[in-house]
């Protein structure tokens, strides 16, 4: 070290070694001094151990460096702060008495369960300390928080994971001399002192603690639990969080109960191994590229479905795995991502609570990264995300499809983020047939998410309730297309055998012995789990089945036993009938319970039960609620009656329960009659809502409205009908802003059904906003049959058209959708009449000019700084025009283009005369899109697209910038600059497109991207790999256009690779042109049909088939004008095709044809020489070769091939060489024409057209072989 000081304290010192506290640059640190040779192993093994296993381990004092101090071997290990544990209960003695010190009791199982945490991370890490003692603990106590490290690992040794989780051998002297630790820690005494010692009741220790000490000091004894260090934090854990079940109240002495044995599985070994293979395999392959591994789990109720997924969930967080989970209710059907949301909580808290400071700084700059700004859209769902990446700034506002695409889209991203940033993430969700239509479509997108090869999904349902047609079953049928990792496991009944080794081991015996009862048990529950459970409980209860304590075992009447069996048919008659021996109290606990749902808290059952008017509604005799008030301490006492029965269970929470299983929670609720549920439910949520704050009835907000709408039925009150009503419309404004558009509609049916009879007249606000909301919630969710109905009826009593506008957009949307164009044209030219924008019933050639005229006058003197700074727009009426306008574009650009100009013409007057807002941003860019392709004026396009894009950027709106991006740089700016340069800007639209949920734009800007590369003459293969992960995406997001726009691409890519049968044809693995051809005419899509015959042109011409390429442009015809890039592969092919045909045919049109595409291209070439020089000289050079001026050909060709090569076309120099070399070859100058071919193969090979490639040698080998056999024939 550069700077020591003097300072030195001796900590320890033996024959061994010397430890001292010593300063370096100011730091504190301990040094090791090897005193001994024989102690040079115990000081390599601490070293390696904390610098290899135990690195950045924060419960170990870690190690700085070793090196030689004065010739002697020393170790430098980090100062922990603190004391010892030994100095600590040498300062602080356990007290006289637990029970009049009960302060001292938690401190001291605080510190315990911080130990045990503490070696249970170093068990983890794959350590066994094998010197655990209070000596070698250090504590920092901190108010109520305990910091503790481990030292001295001399004696340490490595381990394996299963070493240290399955077997616990490796670490049952750490558990034992833990005990030790505990027993020093609890009573006082050193395990030298255990002998003499003080008995620990006079100290009044709890007995759960006293047993819990002596079952870690007997951890070599098999019979004993804790077979980790583990198991003991979380024993501590529960008695911390629940010291009323788990600290006080355990019972004492022998328990006559049935001990079923905790995460033990029977006849499930091979189902766990798929399980465990799958696991690996995720965490195998992950970063190899592909699909989530997605693992289906169904069965009958009580099969252990969910035991068989919960008994992995600590083996696969040993190995490495964030494990979470979450359950849908049945109750609670209506409320989106519960358990998705559960799941995602949890995540968040693993990271946090798992994690080293590193892994959560490291996750939290990866999940802000990948969801960039749109941070803010998933806290709102997951609200303790905050808690890692912070509180996020506000997003643009977005509904209708792009907020749910945004919403699956950063969700996407964050699961993204944290699998392969830290762990694998292991998803597993139960009772998927409960599941909200929300959920399942996020579960599809996550599950299909090609870029996330790290995520692990276990869905778990029942499927005898999962029909067909069950929207699950529909949804899974349409995930296992997408992902070729995709499980099925289907969970039946234990065998006879199972069922006897499962009762064998609950009481204690051999298996031979309870062999009869298991038969008969398994007649009747014929295996499965839970209704075995359910009937060895009940002969219990009923003491057929009693212990013998002075045989130590089990007896039973066996036919007894036969005889009580055959009452209970099935499980859910014997669970009604263990309720109903339940006392009054209890039972009438468990049924408000079963109310509020599988889950519910101890203050929500009180406040109903202990509510004034409970004896008028609550289930039951109504004489117990009139003589009886239940205290607080007697509910209290019925649930815990409850969770001894073993009817319910602990969360977490430890004012919360939840029911053991759904199958008791469905018996305990059909013990209510549909009254009875029904005034139960309306009460639940009455008071819930009466006894909430504001945030707190927001964040119960669906919880409250599903209840009371259980219990609607009971509200004769119409003004209450009336707040309902406003509720449910509450309910579903929130879930809509979590992109729940499935469950929103649901509510906002149910808020129609209580609006009462009159309610235009009498509840117009009301009415308007539930109408309106579901017309847009059916058209986010392609439920389209009733749209035009509620429409027509908002049309009918909406007062004025800004009432309309929301439901007048959605009709348009759902028309063009449907591909009723002139229906949308009619309806959206009628709302604009109704805002004052009234447009012709026809539009001539005479209409554009006047217009164009018109907009030219309004545009003379203003600057572009004038353009980008108009005053905001306000008329209501014009804005309301501006979205019409914008919403109309696709059905008049598809069925009467004719109307295009003129519309976007009106969006530049109404800007320009009532001022900017959002939508003047598009009609910018889309009149700069008229102007260059429209009419030619490229320079003016070029200055409106610059336009464009600075207001876009200046609003700060992603929904317009990826909009203007993707007009702008696909079909304006290519006229002017290098293609080249439109890719990254593209790039960038197509992520943020993304990211806003605009992922139709998105598609668009995907689809341009791959067009623009392919024109450019970009790497084959690389270009294949990405026109492959974009059509994967547009797959998961069902983006249909732009996919089929590309695919003639994609095909026409594999064909020049060599990866179809005939490379002339567009047919193979993306399409086959002749069905497609077809769908797109069927389809209206004018630009797709149009890719699939430039593409078959452009390959027909490629390989030499001069007459199908001829045939392909007769089939498109003459009148087709494009904007974007493909019309440059269109009319360059369609110039070099006629000149083709021109010089082997008499016919004039090719000739005609010829030059009107040289015409065009000279234009171009003018305004971008690096885009089109090397095309015009090629058709040139044709030109002069048709026309016999072969010196000008010659120079041509030659310009052409330097023209390329400067500007970087390497598709258009390999062309060019080849038809230079055809045209030499032509000429009879074989030798200079195959070195021309030579020199295009060599650049068709390095762009990857390996099809080409085979092409041109065949060409080669003709022409030798032609020009051979013209020399033999000279010679004859």
């Amino acid at each position: 070290m550069s700077s020591r000081s003097n300072f030195r304290k001796l900590i320890h010192r033996n024959e061994t070694v010397i430890i001292e506290l010593v300063e370096e640059n100011g730091t504190p640190v301990i040094k090791k001094t090897l005193n001994d040779i024989q102690g040079l192993s115990f000081l390599y093994n601490e070293f390696n151990i904390l610098t290899r296993t135990l690195d950045n381990c924060g419960a170990v004092r870690g190690a700085i460096r070793k090196g030689r101090v004065d010739g002697k071997l020393a170790l430098f290990l980090e100062w922990a702060e603190g004391c010892s544990l030994k100095q600590w209960l040498k300062n602080n003695p356990p007290p006289d008495s637990y029970e009049v010190d009960t302060d001292a009791l938690k401190q001291r199982m605080k510190m315990a369960q911080g130990i045990a945490a503490a070696l249970s991370q170093i068990h983890r890490r794959g350590v066994v300390h094998n010197d655990v003692s209070p000596d070698n603990i250090v504590v920092d106590v901190k108010k109520d928080k305990f910091i503790v490290k481990f030292i001295d690992f001399a004696l340490a040794r490595e381990a394996t994971a299963a070493e240290i989780d399955d077997v616990g051998e490796k670490v049952m002297d750490d558990i034992c001399n833990l005990g030790f630790v505990f027993n020093e820690l609890f009573m006082g005494l050193a395990p030298e002192d255990l002998d003499g010692a003080k008995p620990p009741a006079d100290r009044k220790l709890p007995q759960t603690i006293i047993n819990f000490v002596a079952n870690l000091l007997h951890a070599l004894d098999e019979t004993v639990a804790y077979r980790s260090i583990k198991d003991a934090e979380l024993d501590l854990i529960q008695m911390l969080e629940l010291p009323h079940i788990f600290l006080y109240d355990r019972a004492e002495g022998p328990i006559d109960n049935l001990e079923f044995m905790p995460g033990k599985l029977y006849g499930r070994e091979k189902e766990r191994a798929i399980i465990l293979d799958a696991y690996h395999r995720v965490v195998r392959d992950a970063s190899h590229g592909g699909t989530p591994e997605m693992m289906l789990i169904s069965g009958e109720s009580g099969t252990g479905k969910s035991a068989l997924v919960e008994e992995l969930h600590d083996d696969i967080k040993g190995m490495g795995g964030y494990f979470i989970s979450g359950n849908f209710d049945q109750l609670r059907r209506a409320q989106p991502y519960t358990a998705l949301i559960t799941a995602f909580n949890a995540l968040v808290s693993d990271i946090i609570l798992d994690g080293d400071q590193a892994t959560v700084d490291k996750v939290s700059r990866a999940i802000k990264k990948a969801v960039g700004d749109q941070g803010r859209v998933l806290t709102d769902v997951i609200p303790s995300l905050i808690d890692l990446i912070g509180k996020q700034p506000e997003v643009d506002e977005t509904t209708g499809i792009e907020a749910q695409n945004r919403l699956v889209f950063v969700i996407r991203m964050f699961v993204k983020s944290v699998s392969k940033t830290a762990h694998t993430v292991i998803m597993s969700i139960d009772n998927l047939q409960w599941a909200d239509s929300a959920s399942i479509d996020l579960i599809r997108m996550l599950v299909t998410d090609s870029s996330n090869d790290s995520f692990f999904f276990i869905g778990i349902y029942r499927d005898d309730e999962v029909t067909d047609m069950h929207p699950l079953n529909l949804t899974l049928r349409e995930i296992e297309k997408r992902n070729d990792n995709f499980t099925n496991i289907k969970i039946g009944n234990l065998s006879l055998q199972d069922v006897n080794k499962f009762i064998s081991d609950a009481m204690g015996m051999s298996q031979r012995f309870v062999r009869p009862l298991a038969t008969a048990v398994y007649e009747q529950s014929h295996g499965n789990v839970f209704f075995t459970i359910q009937l060895l409980l009940s002969l219990t209860e009923e003491r057929l089945i009693m212990f013998d304590h002075d045989f130590n075992h089990w007896n039973w009447d066996e036919e007894k036993i036969h005889t009580k069996l055959k009452a209970f048919d099935n499980v859910g008659d014997l669970l009604v009938n263990r309720v109903m021996k339940c006392s009054t109290g209890t039972k009438n606990v468990l049924q408000v319970a079963s109310a509020i749902g599988t889950d519910f808290d101890e203050s929500t059952v009180m406040s109903i039960i202990k509510s004034e008017d409970a004896s008028t509604w609550l289930p039951g005799d109504k004489n117990t609620y009139e003589n009886t008030s239940y205290s607080a301490s007697e509910i209290r006492a019925y649930i815990h009656g409850a969770l001894r029965e073993g009817l319910v269970r602990t969360t977490k929470n430890e004012q919360a329960f939840k029911f053991m299983h759904d199958t008791i929670h469905q018996a305990v609720y059909t013990l209510l009659s549909p009254d009875e549920s029904r005034n139960l439910h309306l009460k639940i949520g009455s008071l819930v809502l009466l006894n909430s704050t504001e945030e707190e009835c927001d964040n119960m907000l669906f919880f409250i409205v599903d209840q009371l709408n259980k219990g609607a039925s009971l509200i004769k009150d119409e003004n209450k009908k009336i707040e309902l009503s406003k509720l449910n419309l509450q309910a579903a404004q929130k879930a809509i802003k979590s992109s729940a558009y499935g469950p929103a509609t649901e509510y906002l049916r149910t808020g129609l059904e209580y609006i009462g009879e009159y309610y235009w007249e009498n509840e117009y606000d009301l009415s308007l906003e539930l109408f309106t909301s579901l017309v847009e919630c059916l058209y986010c969710t392609g439920n389209y049959d009733e749209i035009e109905v509620l429409v027509e009826e908002i049309f009918e009593h909406a007062t004025c058209f800004l009432d309309k506008q929301r439901a007048h957009s959605c009709l348009i949307k759902y028309l063009t959708q449907q591909g009723r164009f002139q229906e949308a044209i009619d309806v959206g030219f009628n709302g604009l009449a109704q805002v004052g924008e009234v447009f012709p019933s026809s539009i001539s050639t005479r209409v554009i000019v006047v217009d164009l005229v018109k907009a030219h006058f309004l545009l003379l003197g203003k600057t572009d700084r004038y353009l980008s700074n108009l005053p905001p727009m306000v008329n209501k009426n014009k804005l309301a025009a501006m979205k019409i306008i914008i919403d109309l574009t696709a059905a008049v650009f598809v069925s009467n283009p004719q109307y295009f100009p003129v519309l976007i013409i009106r969006l530049l007057k109404l800007s320009l005369k009532y001022g900017s807002c959002n939508e003047t941003v598009n009609a910018y860019s889309t009149y700069g899109l008229v102007m260059g392709t429209g009419f030619g004026q490229y320079r003016k396009a070029y200055r409106f697209g610059q336009l464009a894009l600075n207001l876009a950027r200046k609003l700060e709106t992603k929904e317009w910038l990826v909009h203007v991006h993707l007009v702008v740089y696909s079909s304006i700016f290519h006229w002017i600059m290098h293609v080249d340069k439109t890719i990254e800007p593209l790039r960038y639209a197509q992520r943020i497109g993304m990211e806003a949920g605009a992922v139709e734009y998105a598609g668009y800007s995907a689809t341009t991207i791959c067009i623009h590369s392919f024109v450019k003459g970009d790497d084959l293969v690389a270009l294949e790999a990405d026109m492959q992960n974009y059509t994967q995406q547009m797959l998961e997001y069902s983006i249909k256009i732009p996919l089929k726009n590309l695919s003639p691409f994609h095909q026409c890519v594999l064909n020049l690779m060599g990866r179809s049968v005939n490379p002339k044809q567009l047919t193979g693995a993306i399409m086959r042109e002749e069905t497609q051809v077809d769908l797109m005419k069927e389809e209206s899509n004018k630009v797709a049909e149009l890719n699939i015959y430039v593409n078959g042109m452009y390959l027909a011409y490629l390989f030499g088939d001069y007459k199908r390429a001829g045939e392909l442009i007769d089939q498109m015809g003459d009148g087709v004008v494009g904007s974007q890039i493909e019309e440059v592969v269109r009319v360059f092919f369609y110039g070099l095709t006629s000149f083709a045909l021109a010089k082997t045919t008499d016919n004039k049109k090719w000739r005609i044809r010829a030059m009107a595409s040289l015409k065009k291209i000279k234009k171009w070439c003018w305004l971008s020489k690096s885009n089109f020089l090397q095309k015009l000289l090629m058709l040139k050079a044709e030109k002069a070769v048709l026309n016999k001026r072969y010196d000008k050909a010659e120079m041509y060709y030659c310009e052409a091939i330097d023209s390329a090569a400067e500007n970087g076309f390497l598709n258009d120099e390999a062309l060019a060489y080849e038809r230079h070399g055809m045209y030499l070859i032509e000429k009879e100058d074989l030798d200079a024409g195959a070195d021309r071919l030579a020199s295009a193969e060599k650049l068709y090979m390095k762009w990857g057209a390996q099809a080409k490639v085979t092409h041109l040698r065949e060409l080669i080998r003709n022409a030798k072989r032609e020009f051979q056999q013209q020399q033999q024939n000279v010679r004859m």
